[in-house]
């Protein structure tokens, strides 16, 4: 015998049918959400810079400069922060400028979140570059560039504290603040406000010396007159990673040069961290 069913209770079947489905679609949400983001696209390299830098990138992996006075940046990649990075330039006005631009090859990552999380927790392990070194051309050998480096609760008191550290899940802050003690060899012992700022494919770092900068007990830079933008961006095929140097230095011949050494310095030894890092 077949069974035949009211207009009513066909109703009321298709009713709990739909219900059913409305429980479950969070949970396949949930559930495509980490693949997703595994499959989120990123930029290609040759997207970011102009035809020369990319050539140039491809051939020697890196460039350095320093811009002319009364120019902005040059090597500027196209990125969200990159707006932020050439109005504060204009806005500040520095009469030095070295610029640095490094592409640190590797494999497109299976999960990009999980890596702009694992860059975002490098750049905040100011501890990390204690003890960096760089080649000096002047000395013609290697050197330390920080002899100290970790964080600090506030500029006055200065008391050590542990890194600050990337979360282990879920989205990364937009902002953070810290301050840090950093002793160099040709600067002398100093405090660094470092802004961070976070974007789906990059970290910008701004660093801002708080307290006034010598050399040899000579007053060189005021507290701001030295800010180090750091912003590291993923692409397709590689990291690229980018450094502005801004600062306000004295006009005298030997003393400005170098202030331009030190920062250019300063870029290429925290490259050789950034990398070294990556690495481990």
């Amino acid at each position: 015998m077949k069974r035949h069913h009211s207009v009513g209770q066909l109703a009321c079947m298709l009713a709990c049918f739909l219900t059913g489905l409305a429980a479950l679609a969070p949970a396949a949400a949930q559930a495509t959400q980490p693949a997703a983001q595994a499959a989120r696209t990123l930029p290609s390299l040759a997207s970011l810079v102009s035809p020369s830098t990319y050539a140039e990138l491809m051939k020697s992996g890196s460039i350095v400069q320093t811009a002319p006075e009364g120019k902005g940046p040059a090597l500027l990649p196209t990125h969200a922060a990159s707006a932020s990075i050439h109005a504060a330039l204009a806005a500040e006005k520095p009469n030095l400028i070295v610029e640095a631009l490094y592409l640190y090859r590797r494999p497109r990552p299976a999960d990009p979140q999980a890596e702009l999380r694992s860059l975002y927790g490098t750049l905040l392990s100011i501890s990390s570059l204690e003890g960096i070194q760089y080649w000096s051309a002047s000395r013609q050998k290697m050197r330390t560039f920080y002899a100290e480096s970790y964080r600090i609760d506030d500029p006055k008191a200065r008391r050590r504290l542990p890194d600050l550290t990337a979360p282990a899940t879920g989205p990364l802050p937009e902002a953070a603040t810290c301050f840090a003690f950093q002793r160099d060899l040709t600067f002398g012992s100093n405090v660094y406000r470092y802004d961070y700022a976070t974007s789906p494919d990059g970290i910008l770092l701004e660093s801002t010396n708080m307290t006034s900068m010598t050399y040899l007990a000579v007053p060189l830079m005021a507290p701001g007159g030295l800010k180090v933008r750091l912003l590291v961006i993923q692409t397709d095929e590689a990291l690229l990673f980018y450094v502005a140097s801004g600062a306000n230095a004295p006009s005298l011949g030997i003393i400005r040069d170098k202030v331009e050494e030190s920062i250019t310095n300063r870029a290429i030894a925290l490259y050789k961290w950034f990398e070294g890092e990556q690495k481990r």
